[in-house]
């Protein structure tokens, strides 16, 4: 009896000094972290305001209950991702900020063991993306839809100039003149994440012909037209056919009917004036990728006329006086004093003013002569010409356009005032006519 007594109070201090080295000497036997995992809810590529979930899982001994773990997630400050919460908890909510891969780390604390046990992975945010990021177009004409795509939130756009390409509220964007704009998209995210852009540069060329006009003095002179095309992109490139064309081939010819652009941009044209002496004006026109410009030559290799006066009379003025002149084919006046010089107007509008005033109007003089005309009723829309020329040249007969307005109109609407004397004069002939047969008539009835 005596032993079993003993037996059992041995039994209870071994246990007694057991607990008291498990639980009175620190780091004897305690259970430790061995690893630590995280895991993520979802996928580790998110986009810019996405908000990614990440759990961590422990492995421990278990010979001991374990101490609560410190858990730290880094990176704490934001940059490409921001966490919430950095500390104290075995989850956190990752939200995307700018484009990029970031690494999160997870620490776990063991106060036990006085040591930190880590695991990392790697988040992925990806940016929004747009169709096209660079676009040529010919003014006038528009893109497709820019389509801004992988993102969350809103988006808006903009040009940094709308007198060279304008944008769409749904993107889709429309040159407008020659030069280079730069459209921004952007997105406004979810989560309060940071705007994010991207941009998409226009191009519309510019094609010049120069130059634009001039003026040929003698025969057989030649001149070179130069299409310039700046900012082609992919509408004319180096290489592309120019079609060349003249209005008037009479007074001149071009080179050939096509060149070439080159690796500057720059195709060129000749046009030389008749070998024989003529006067006229032609158009060149030079066509190349659905562009056409335009330059104008004059040719005046012999002398003619030119008027000058008002365009237009009316009620307060009246009167105008016009003076042709007689001008060298380099557009200076030639001295002339012995031509004579014939006009010729239409009467039912104008008239002189006076013949005293008009009385040297057919007398050239210096190169030059002078008519004074009077408005006498308005014009119809398309005005009233007047006509000079000079000796017998009425091949070389130039003319001027007068619009008379504020006065009175024309009887029969305007009609030629000769007209209503015609028909004046033939009423009155059948008035006479039928008097004299009356009287006839009445004389033989008298008989």
């Amino acid at each position: 009896m005596k032993r079993t007594i003993w037996t059992r109070a041995a039994a209870v201090v071994f246990t007694l000094a057991l607990a008291l080295v498990a639980t009175g000497l620190p780091n004897t036997a305690l259970a430790t972290v061995d690893t630590v995992e995280i895991t993520a809810v979802g996928s580790t590529t998110i986009r810019v305001g996405d908000q990614l979930t990440l759990n961590s899982s422990i492995n421990a001994g278990t010979l001991n209950p374990l101490h609560t773990p410190v858990y730290s997630w880094t990176p704490a400050a934001a940059g490409i991702i921001s966490m919430n919460p950095t500390s104290g908890a075995a989850s956190t909510v990752v939200t995307g900020r700018t484009s990029g891969t970031q690494t999160v780390t997870l620490a776990v604390h063991d106060a036990d063991t006085a040591t930190d046990v880590t695991d990392t992975i790697d988040v992925t945010v990806t940016p929004m993306t747009i169709a096209f990021s660079s676009v040529t177009l010919a003014p006038g004409t528009s893109s497709s839809s820019l389509s801004p795509g992988n993102y969350t939130g809103s988006v808006a756009y903009s040009s940094s100039d709308n007198n060279i390409a304008t944008v769409s509220s749904a993107g889709v964007i429309t040159a407008v003149a020659s030069g280079t704009a730069t459209i921004t998209v952007t997105n406004t995210p979810s989560n309060s994440a940071p705007q994010q852009t991207q941009t998409c540069v226009v191009t519309v060329p510019t094609v010049t012909l120069s130059p634009s006009s001039q003026t040929l003095t003698s025969g057989s002179a030649t001149t070179t037209l130069t299409l310039s095309v700046t900012n082609g992109g992919t509408i004319i490139d180096s290489g592309d056919t120019v079609n060349w064309s003249t209005s008037n081939g009479s007074i001149g010819s071009l080179s050939a009917p096509t060149s070439a652009v080159n690796g500057s941009g720059i195709a060129t044209i000749n046009f030389t004036s008749s070998a024989a002496a003529t006067n006229g004006s032609t158009t060149i026109t030079a066509t190349v990728g659905g562009y056409s410009r335009t330059a104008t030559i004059d040719v005046s290799t012999v002398k003619h006329l030119d008027i000058v006066g008002p365009n237009s009379l009316d009620k307060t003025t009246r009167t105008g006086t016009f003076t042709v002149y007689l001008k060298n084919p380099d557009g200076t006046v030639y001295d002339d004093d012995t031509s004579t010089v014939h006009w010729s107007w239409s009467s039912s509008y104008l008239s002189l003013t006076s013949d005293s005033i008009n009385n040297n109007r057919a007398h050239m003089h210096d190169g030059e002569a002078h008519i004074q005309l009077y408005a006498k009723y308005n014009t119809p829309s398309g005005g009233t010409k007047l006509y000079a020329w000079i000796n017998s040249d009425t091949g070389g007969k130039v003319d001027h356009t007068i619009n008379i307005s504020g006065l009175s109109s024309l009887p029969q609407t305007g009609q030629n005032m000769t007209l209503v004397y015609l028909f004046g004069g033939l009423s009155a002939a059948l008035l006479a006519a039928a008097g004299v047969w009356y009287g006839i008539r009445k004389k033989h009835s008298a008989v």
